[in-house]
């Protein structure tokens, strides 16, 4: 089959492969975390913003006006973030951003999550 039907209309997407659906796990708002690049939803993403003296703020409730970047609430991802310089991009500013406010968020998010188990 070469993608479309007998009137000649496309019946999928000309870069998806013959046998495979686009299924999603995940139901609602997603997002994509600066990090990792991977896409979640929004629920799982912890919001930032640039505050009023270039830092970097975590806006927990997600309603903080201005342009806001998402990222997995964890250090692996916030160190790539940091890395890749990141959190300038997504929120379009050119000066050096203080990030210890979310480093501290992400400490204590990691901090009170749970255990996996497969820990000695």
């Amino acid at each position: 089959m070469d993608g479309t039907d007998r009137a000649g209309l496309r019946t999928r997407a000309p870069h998806a492969k013959a046998g495979t659906r686009h299924t999603s796990a995940v139901t609602g708002p997603v997002r994509t975390c600066v990090g990792c690049r991977m896409s979640d939803s929004r629920s799982a993403l912890l919001r930032v913003v640039v505050g009023g003296h270039g830092d970097l703020v975590p806006d927990l409730r997600r309603c903080l006006p201005g342009r806001g970047a998402w990222l997995h609430p964890t250090g692996e991802c916030f160190d790539l973030a940091v890395r890749r310089r990141a959190f300038g991009r997504a929120l379009r500013v050119s000066v050096p951003l203080d990030t210890t406010a979310v480093a501290e968020e992400i400490a204590t998010h990691e901090q009170n999550r749970p255990s996996s188990g497969n820990q000695p």
